[in-house]
């Protein structure tokens, strides 16, 4: 028996965009300790003021992962994303040296742009440069791993900041964020430059010869993906209800003891890092991958249904409920997005790639701007009844996704070749 996926068992390819998935996450947990701290104390921001931004930046930057997904295609994945990562990188220099509430917005706008962007150009260029679903799904999987892992060490990080809680600490903060992302835009341009598609070159061609208008008309994705893309946006409320619904409901709702949320993200963390990789081995095919969208919506049906029981009991059944809810979401969690990894991918022509996986992306974006009002506003506003309702609406969701991921599959061309060798 084969033991867990590591680096080792990668390509080079697969490798530089592992390290660069890393360095990248401590920066960004370095920036997620410390900048609350460094608007609201040294800035001169409120609270409200710093989330507001991050929430108009996170509506308006929507279209940004739109034309990161044209000039994907058009321009190769590789150059793009390093692109991405060099820009995200110098906004948080820019962050090192704001004055005011208008400068923060400005460099928020271009900061969460470039977030938004960096996902589905990464598919993208793992799609070109390992055909094979297997690979993907693996490389996809380790970099979710890898990220889990660099967030919490730079975390951690991020306390020594807070102790020093000076301008100089934060500003050494912020260079060091910048360094971990222009390494990781070294690390992407590294990796070779993959083929473009057949397809793709045809296109350019008929575009230049003004006979591509049928061609262009596929990169616009098919209602089979548009639907994909609709049902995956409920299938990845796993991070609002971890994030946003979990801790009010413990606290408010349950006799569990307020250290009982520190605890429940503990378990989340380990669950993801521990499950991921060989729940993501499983997604090495289309009929597999579609029925692992099935078994996420029920796993987040069982979660839903375990916290509406936790505030129905009492002292140590109350825990015990709320832990089996985490054990369900990090479950619906680790296989849903193992399956939308790989479906995304297949799903999309080679040629348009980059134009579909972004518009995909749009449902877990539009997931984290709509997401809290919609679980604070309508699930814990409902009590149990509303974890009850999100049951039905979890099991009816990953029913009707792996349909239609089935039937998208079923248009796939027969045999089309996705890379060029000339």
């Amino acid at each position: 028996m084969r033991g867990p996926v590591g680096l080792r068992e990668l390509s080079a390819e697969g490798r530089r965009l592992a390290l660069a998935a890393l360095v990248q996450s401590l920066g960004i947990g370095l920036f997620t300790a410390s900048s609350i701290a460094w608007f609201t104390r040294h800035v001169g921001l409120t609270a409200n003021q710093v989330a507001t931004g991050l929430a108009v930046a996170g509506a308006v930057a929507l279209a940004g992962s739109l034309l990161a997904g044209v000039l994907a295609d058009r321009h190769g994945a590789r150059r793009v994303l390093a692109t991405v990562y060099a820009g995200r990188g110098l906004c948080f220099l820019a962050f090192a040296f704001v004055t005011d509430l208008w400068q923060y917005l400005l460099v928020t706008l271009f900061s969460v742009a470039f977030d938004r962007a960096g996902p589905p150009v990464l598919q993208a260029l793992v799609a070109a440069a390992l055909p094979e679903q297997r690979d993907r799904s693996r490389l996809l999987g380790l970099v979710n791993v890898v990220r889990n892992i660099g967030l919490g060490l730079g975390a951690m990080a991020g306390g020594v900041t807070l102790t020093l809680d000076t301008v100089t600490a934060y500003r050494t903060t912020m260079v060091l964020i910048t360094a971990a992302f222009l390494g990781g835009a070294v690390l992407v341009l590294r990796v070779p430059a993959p083929a473009r598609p057949a397809a793709a070159t045809a296109a350019d061609a008929g575009e230049r010869s003004g006979e591509g208008t049928g061609r262009r008309r596929r990169a616009l994705p098919d209602r089979h993906y548009l639907a994909l893309t609709g049902l995956n946006f409920l299938l990845s409320f796993f991070d609002v209800l971890l994030l946003v619904a979990m801790p009010v409901w413990v606290l408010e709702h349950t006799s569990a003891p307020a250290a009982t949320v520190s605890v429940l993200y503990a378990l989340n963390t380990v669950l993801v890092v521990v499950a991921q990789l060989p729940v993501s081995r499983l997604a090495d095919e289309v009929r597999r991958s579609s029925r692992m969208l099935l078994w996420g919506g029920v796993a987040l049906a069982g979660c839903s249904l375990c916290f509406a029981a936790a505030a129905a009991v009492h002292g140590g059944l109350s825990v015990l409920m709320l832990v089996l809810a985490i054990v369900a979401l990090s479950v619906g969690e680790v296989v849903s997005t193992s399956a939308t990894w790989n479906l995304s991918i297949v799903l999309a022509p080679p040629e348009a790639r980059g134009r579909y996986l972004a518009v995909f992306g749009l449902g877990l974006a539009g997931q984290r701007v709509l997401g809290p009002v919609l679980v604070t506003g309508l699930l814990l506003g409902s009590g149990a009844v509303g974890w009850i309702g999100a049951a039905a609406v979890f099991a009816l969701t990953g029913a009707a996704a792996e349909r239609v991921a089935l039937g998208g599959a079923a248009r796939l061309p027969a045999a089309e070749p996705e890379l060029t060798t000339a």
